[in-house]
């Protein structure tokens, strides 16, 4: 008994108070009821979807046959976590045991680990990525980017690229010039084309995924394409394509390679240097202004 309640004579509600078979049998029937009530309304509802063209899903179903939260999740459930608590011992005590039975016999179905579920096949010496999410998966369709200047960023980067052939590429000297060129060398008309860019290609990404998540295949885009490995994103077609886009186009490629031939010796020479500085450093061995310490 909690002292405050024992020192005002109130009876201790939060100790846990026994009941009878009687009593746990007819909270269970209690519980049956209402669930089967609850599927009946949605049996009803998907019958008005259906003469309307749409479905109605429910994981109520899965919770008592513990089926359907397996195929949706592999025999995993993303509402485990959520408890309703009541603050009657009896009924928390029996929603508790019921959540603990669903979960235990979803855990004994097997999980889904085809090779589908990898990024690459296997090979000796090679190394595989496990995709977590359906978004990963190569045959899903491709995430647009989050902002217009992310899509700037990559078509002026593939210019960059392009006409400075012969040079060694800084991604970090690459961006500092973009941003500027973002914040004054666009106009807003010119910035808000590539803010339409990422809304029009999102709003069509919702879709596809909808349609990839109920399928397994989705309708290649017809306005927008990307290029992989590159993260450049281009329209289409070639009305609706801007004087950079129009650029691009007529590029022979947009997949360059990260430096020239003859600057591949001296990047070797200086990851060696760094990474014998690097061993310094965790041993103790430089100096603050980053010069060596004699041995």
């Amino acid at each position: 008994m909690a002292p405050e309640a024992a020192k005002r004579g109130e009876p201790d509600t939060c100790r846990r108070q026994p009941i009878s078979p009687e009593e746990a049998d007819d909270l269970i029937s209690q519980c049956d009821t209402m669930l089967e009530s609850i599927q009946g309304d949605i049996l009803d509802a998907a019958a008005l979807a259906q003469e309307a063209g749409f479905t109605v899903e429910s994981d109520l179903t899965a919770i008592r046959t513990g089926t359907a939260a397996t195929v949706l999740t592999a025999g995993h459930s993303n509402t485990d976590h959520v408890v309703v608590w009541t603050q009657d011992y009896a009924t928390d005590r029996i929603a508790e045991l019921k959540r603990n039975m669903a979960t235990r016999v979803r855990a004994q179905q097997p999980e889904a680990k085809g090779q589908d579920r990898w990024d690459k096949p296997k090979l000796p010496g090679e190394r595989r990525r496990r995709i977590v999410r359906e978004k990963d998966a190569p045959e899903a369709p491709p995430e647009p980017p989050s902002s217009g200047y992310i899509i700037f960023l990559g078509q002026m980067t593939t210019k960059m690229r392009h006409d400075r052939p012969n040079e060694q590429h800084s991604q970090t000297r690459v961006v500092q010039e973009i941003s500027k060129m973002w914040r004054i060398g666009l106009s807003d008309e010119e910035r808000q084309y590539y803010a339409d860019f990422c809304e029009q290609a999102r709003v069509e990404y919702k879709q596809q995924d909808l349609e990839f998540r109920a399928t397994g295949t989705f309708k290649p885009s017809e306005e927008f394409v990307r290029e992989a490995g590159v993260g450049l994103w281009v329209r289409k077609t070639w009305k609706k394509k801007n004087v950079l886009e129009k650029e691009i186009a007529q590029y022979d490629t947009v997949k360059f390679p990260m430096r020239p031939p003859e600057f591949d010796e001296a990047y070797k020479k200086r990851e060696i240097e760094s990474k014998r500085r690097r061993k310094l450093k965790q041993k103790g061995l430089l100096n603050e202004d980053g010069t060596e310490k004699p041995l």
